[in-house]
Formats: structure tokens, sequence, C-alpha cells
């Protein structure tokens, strides 16, 4: 995926309300680094674009993350969460599967990156 199927993925997971839209649409690629910074520090043990030239943050439609391909619905997972937080109670309370979701990918590559193996499957 590349940033804006992952934008794209957000709009459709929080439902694409043209009145909510106007609120976050400015920290939208924010908060999608925010998520791909962390898988990042997860895999790799480094930070978006700090220790590391070959991970830039995502600035532009077509650039995709430096992660394994099974991990980016995750990054828009992160940004759903960050969305929904800021909501009502019920809002929330929807965000939180999708806190949950990427979490799991999260400790996932934590487990990769600590030497000892599991089984992959992809979602």
């Amino acid at each position: 995926m590349d940033l804006s199927a992952i934008k794209q993925q957000v709009m459709f997971q929080i439902g694409g309300d043209a009145e909510d839209v106007q609120d976050f649409l400015p920290y939208l690629t924010r908060y999608i680094n925010d998520g791909y910074d962390r898988l990042t520090m997860a895999a790799y043990g480094q930070h978006v674009g700090k220790e590391q030239d070959d991970t830039p943050p995502l600035t532009h439609d077509r650039m995709s993350p430096s992660l394994p391909e099974w991990t980016h619905p995750a990054i828009a997972d992160y940004a759903t969460w960050l969305i929904c937080r800021n909501g009502n109670a019920q809002r929330q309370n929807r965000g939180y599967a999708f806190r949950r979701a990427f979490e799991n990918v999260e400790s996932r590559l934590r487990v990769s990156q600590s030497g000892r193996y599991i089984r992959h499957i992809p979602l």
C-alpha cells in the first residue's frame, strides 16, 4: 500500500463523515507516519527518518512504507484509532478494535525482532 491507499483505508474505516473529515484531515499524514514510526521501531529498532536514511517519513501519495506488505493495513488502523479516540464514547469504543489490531501487528514485529521465531500469517 502507498500513502494514498492508506489514507483511503482510514477514510473507509472511520466512515468518511464529511463533517469529521475537515477536523482531522490536516493531521492524517502525521497520524499515519506516527503508526509507521512505531512499526519501524518494533521491526528494526530505529525511528523513521532519524537514524536511517532509507526509511523516510511518508510525504507524498506514491510513497510506500519500508515494511512488509502485511503490516501496511496496521498503519491505517493506528491512524483510525487516533481519530476515533478524540470522538464521543461510542466512537472511542469503536476505535479500540483498530488499536488492538495495530498492537497485535506491532507485537508480532517485536517478537520477530527479538530473535524468537514465530510463523507470520498475513491478515
